[in-house]
């Protein structure tokens, strides 16, 4: 199934879960049905079944940003919090509120963010249980389960549950959209005296990057990730996305958005040498947060507008 194709029923299947509920949603195979199919025939189903767990996942990912930004005036500066995720693996039940002056570099607001981001998709998970749309999550481990049952390793541990995959698709588009904002902070910097305003200006219609990125499959988004990744400053730190990858779009002769480089670009990807030895499959479909079910900006967007604004805000892009 094209990719185009499969992309342009994810929001139609996603309104009609919500507009159909449990009822409405049909049968799944078990997985020793599944298992009994011809390799052709299983291809086929999970194929059907794929565009359902985008469907579901981007309901889920879609809340759980909206929540997350639609909160943040309740823990003010910033609505950031360290939930503890990024230095323990874990949630708080109470997490400190990020407070101002805090944020003193872009790796700082790294850990913030996606510690804000994992906080309230545990609590969107945790209050959806108990609405007329818990069966979503149910709904989802199913899925997940047909899915993990022919996987790879690398497929298998981030499908391992529902909180895990959505996880991970946020947690991937979080971290890079404050990469991405570092890298672009320097490019601009390089183009001459740019107002703090401006520079904001450009980075907000600079987005494509974050949505190119998370177009890409599960098995090939961490080598491509790591192929535009230039080499740490100092052993053990941050690595950040290499700014000689990218460029800055000009309009009457000041910096107007920022993408990639168009030769680090094959069919609209970024380019990645080893791509064509690597076999596109068929079991993800991309970030849970490239999709909007309600029809507005994905969750991506909504995640790298948010950043360019925290970016800003915390006085990172200058004094």
């Amino acid at each position: 199934m094209a990719e185009d194709a499969v992309g342009s029923r994810l929001p139609v299947r996603a309104r009609e879960l919500i507009a159909r509920g449990v009822d409405g949603a049909g049968a799944l195979p078990t997985i020793e049905v599944l298992a009994s199919l011809d390799p052709d025939a299983r291809h086929a189903t999970l194929e059907g079944l794929r565009v359902e767990l985008y469907a579901i996942s981007s309901i889920l990912a879609e809340a759980a940003v909206e929540r997350s930004y639609g909160e943040r005036a309740e823990r003010p500066p910033y609505g950031l919090v360290r939930s503890g995720h990024t230095d323990w693996k874990m949630v708080l039940a109470s997490p400190t509120t990020v407070a101002e002056g805090a944020i003193g570099d872009f790796y700082a607001l790294g850990k913030a963010y996606v510690d804000t981001v994992v906080f309230h998709l545990d609590r969107a998970f945790t209050e959806l249980r108990g609405t007329d749309r818990g069966w979503l999550l149910a709904r989802l481990e199913n899925l997940l389960a047909l899915f993990r049952a022919g996987a790879g390793p690398m497929t298998r541990a981030r499908m391992r549950d529902g909180l895990s995959f959505i996880y991970g698709g946020l947690h991937f588009g979080t971290g890079v959209s404050v990469q991405l904002a570092e890298m672009m902070n320097r490019l601009l910097d390089a183009q001459g005296t740019l107002t703090v305003a401006e520079k904001a200006e450009v980075m907000a219609r600079s987005g494509r990057p974050a949505m190119r990125m998370a177009a890409l499959n599960l098995d090939h988004v961490i080598v491509t990730y790591h192929a535009f990744l230039a080499p740490p400053e100092r052993p053990g730190g941050p690595a950040w996305f290499d700014p000689e990858r990218f460029e800055v779009h000009q309009r009457d002769g000041r910096p107007w958005a920022i993408d990639f480089r168009p030769d680090q670009l094959m069919a609209g990807k970024p380019h990645l040498a080893r791509l064509d030895t690597i076999r596109p499959t068929y079991e993800t479909h991309g970030c849970p947060a490239r999709i909007s079910p309600s029809g507005g900006s994905p969750p991506i967007g909504r995640l790298w507008a948010w950043c360019v604004e925290l970016a800003h805000d915390t006085g990172l892009l200058g004094p």
